[in-house]
């Protein structure tokens, strides 16, 4: 007999297609805006950086108020869906024109103009992932299932962040280059961005959704309650720092490969790869441990594996090459587990909060979890700047 607690695998499958468009969006920004903004728009790094700092700050604000407007969404399509199917075609759009180069004889204009558009397509990043991100407790209440689904959402997350890193200079390039280029490269990964979120919604029309409570709170007072869930601020904090140090970690990687193994830049499109290719294959890997061993465990496994796995980057010698890329499969073996327990983990502690407060609150928790996690990412840009700098200056010494 089927059991009931576990979920469809059609469904399953189209909410980790979801999270293809986030990663779209999260990793073509956050790798090839800035560059865009200095080498096609002609914009000062100075200014750039400064003018991609503030959307990035309003998400911050943004981000919870679109969890507490989800929670109170009334629809027939449940809480959190009807913002993937109407915020599909606005996301894909404003990351499009987020990619087409503004002509004002002001470079302070062009800055302006570029740095509104994010915003915006951060905007509607915002309006769909929230609501998104909040699925997952409401879709099953069963410990075991939560990480089987998450685990589906990273699988998906970590190949769209595979392709749109490895792609967007090529298609770039094949559409000659320069502005055309650029453009031509927005249209076509806002097309993927639409089509996935539509897939999205389509495929997850089955899930289990939840109405929204009737007692309500104000916007303050739900903040100040997230803040009293003790196991979510501890989760929220090792995510945090998490993605600070592997933020740094990537920064630095590409010097390493140049200076301490002595290899050419283009060694990136084997290591790189082989890194994130080996996480998502050891996906399932880390899901079955963490139903063995629980949760928290396994990640304390997975964590440790990693670290150990970064102290033997110390003893990486050039004339071992063999040796280095198996660390660096060893080390995606670890990655695996960071962007597995964690994502499985938040809907455990919108349960805590539940049974503390009588009230389910995913939306909230989401949108603070999703502040967090962009805190990180700007204090990571920043990070990721000075230790550049810093390589740099050792390489020359």
């Amino acid at each position: 007999m089927k059991n009931p607690a576990r979920l469809a695998f059609g469904l399953k499958l189209s909410y980790g297609i979801g999270d293809i468009a986030n990663n779209f969006f999260i990793v073509t920004s956050g790798m090839y805006l800035l560059f865009f903004l200095t080498n096609q728009v002609g914009v000062n790094p100075a200014l750039a950086g400064t003018a991609l700092l503030f959307p990035k700050l309003w998400d911050v604000i943004s981000d919870p108020i679109m969890g507490l407007i989800s929670d109170r969404t009334r629809s027939r399509m449940g809480r959190r869906r009807p913002y993937l199917l109407y915020g599909a075609i606005p996301f894909g759009l404003s990351f499009w024109i987020m990619f087409i180069a503004p002509h004002y004889a002001s470079e302070a204009l062009r800055a302006l103009h570029v740095a509104l558009l994010y915003a915006l397509g951060c905007t509607t990043f915002t309006v769909v992932n929230v609501p998104y991100a909040s699925m997952v407790p409401e879709m099953t209440d069963d410990y075991n299932e939560r990480i089987s689904l998450t685990s589906f959402r990273m699988i998906f997350a970590s190949i769209g962040a595979l392709i749109a890193g490895a792609l967007v200079m090529r298609l770039v390039e094949m559409a000659g280059g320069g502005e055309r280029g650029y453009s031509s490269m927005g249209m076509i990964y806002g097309l993927v961005i639409a089509l996935t979120c539509l897939v999205c919604f389509w495929g997850t029309r089955k899930a289990k959704a939840r109405e929204p409570e009737e007692q309500r709170l104000r916007f303050g007072e739900q903040i100040r309650v997230a803040f009293r869930n003790v196991p979510f601020l501890l989760l929220m904090s090792s995510y945090f720092f998490q993605a600070l140090a592997i933020g740094v970690m990537m920064a630095g990687f590409v010097y390493f490969v140049k200076y301490a193994m002595r290899l050419p830049q283009t060694a990136m499109d084997t290591v790189y790869p082989l890194f994130l290719i080996t996480a998502v294959v050891f996906i399932p890997v880390w899901a079955k441990i963490g139903v063995k061993l629980g949760k928290i465990r396994a990640y304390s496994v997975g964590l440790a594996f990693f670290c150990l796995m970064m102290i033997s980057l110390f003893f990486a010698r050039y004339s071992q090459l063999v040796l280095f890329y198996v660390q660096v499969f060893l080390l995606g073996i670890g990655f695996s587990s960071f962007q597995l327990f964690p994502f499985s983990m938040l809907p455990d502690t919108v349960e805590y909060d539940e049974l503390q407060s009588g009230m389910r609150r995913e939306g909230v928790f989401s949108g603070m979890w999703s502040a967090g996690q962009k805190i990180a990412y700007s204090l990571d840009r920043y990070l990721q700047t000075h230790s550049r700098t810093l390589m740099r200056n050792y390489a020359l010494h």
